[in-house]
């Protein structure tokens, strides 16, 4: 949940979470911090702000015993004053329900949260990353290999999120975050929700990944939805992938348009996905790494 704001250009950033504006907007956001978080939240000390918007701010975090310590491992996460009590609790509440009930290596996790302090606040590890987002939009092509390794590595986080009875609610790239290693992760969970109960988040949803429904308010949260918005990432990512043939893009092409079907009932499962990322990995990593150039003979 830590998330898109980085403060050094390079592939190992210091991200801050909950904002859908690029990295050129990151001085006059901090210009608009807010200048009463206490300088120390619970065990944490806190440290100076990475991002900072009109509806909360990330400052870096070390615990409040590392005294002259120079290391800022975590990111610490606070919510300005004008922003209604009753949602920021409910914010940090449905954060800790849902950080307690999944564990995975592609989601990112809170290490501590208080819904009921003076300053409600979230602490998770500070991310070396950058945005997806930052990624598609580089200018550099990359292999559909790529876009589908990314793409499953979310799929899985979303699959173990759906399997305990929760929706993410706000996928987007600007909510991945890629390491150097090709690690994704899946960050910034204001907007998870229960299944079967109705959204209130609109607010906060991002309309260019949003399903239909979620946009009209039609239906309570169900996983479709964010089955939906996956789709329009990976769609996005072949957008920006080198050319490939027919025979290689027909199946992914397939599969994208299932998860954009406009009726919610007619995409697939998130661990139908799953399984057919796995398999289009797989079928396109045989000609990714096939023999270059002629073969040497005996």
């Amino acid at each position: 949940m830590l998330a898109k704001e980085c403060t050094v250009p390079d592939v190992h950033v210091n991200v801050s979470e909950d904002t859908d504006s690029t990295s050129n907007d990151h001085v006059s956001q901090l210009n608009h911090a807010p200048k009463d978080t206490p300088s120390i939240l619970g065990i944490w000390r806190v440290g100076k702000a990475i991002y900072s918007s009109n509806h909360c701010s990330i400052h870096l975090g070390q615990p409040a015993d590392a005294i002259n310590s120079p290391r800022w491992d975590y990111a610490i996460k606070t919510f300005a004053t004008c922003s209604d009590s009753w949602k920021v609790k409910r914010h940090v509440s449905q954060v800790i329900a849902i950080s307690d009930q999944v564990k995975h290596p592609n989601l990112i996790t809170t290490v501590d949260a208080s819904a009921t302090a003076a300053t409600p606040y979230l602490v998770m590890p500070r991310l070396e990353a950058t945005s997806m987002h930052q990624q598609l939009h580089c200018g550099v092509t990359k292999p559909l290999l790529v876009a589908l390794w990314m793409t499953r590595q979310i799929a899985e986080a979303l699959e173990s999120i759906h399997q305990v009875g929760w929706i993410h609610g706000n996928i987007t790239p600007h909510h991945i975050m890629l390491g150097s290693n090709g690690h994704a992760m899946l960050i910034n969970l204001g907007c998870v929700q229960k299944m079967h109960t109705v959204s209130s988040n609109l607010e906060s949803v991002d309309r260019n990944f949003a399903s239909p429904e979620v946009l009209t308010g039609d239906l309570a949260a169900m996983g479709a939805m964010d089955i939906y918005s996956l789709g329009k990432v990976l769609w996005q990512w072949l957008t920006a992938t080198k050319p490939a043939s027919n025979t290689v893009l027909e199946p992914v092409a397939t599969l994208v348009e299932s998860m954009l079907a406009s009726d919610p009932y007619e995409r697939p499962s998130i661990s139908s996905v799953v399984i057919e990322l796995k398999q289009l990995e797989f079928s396109v990593l045989g000609t990714h790494i096939g023999p270059q150039g002629s073969l040497r003979v005996a």
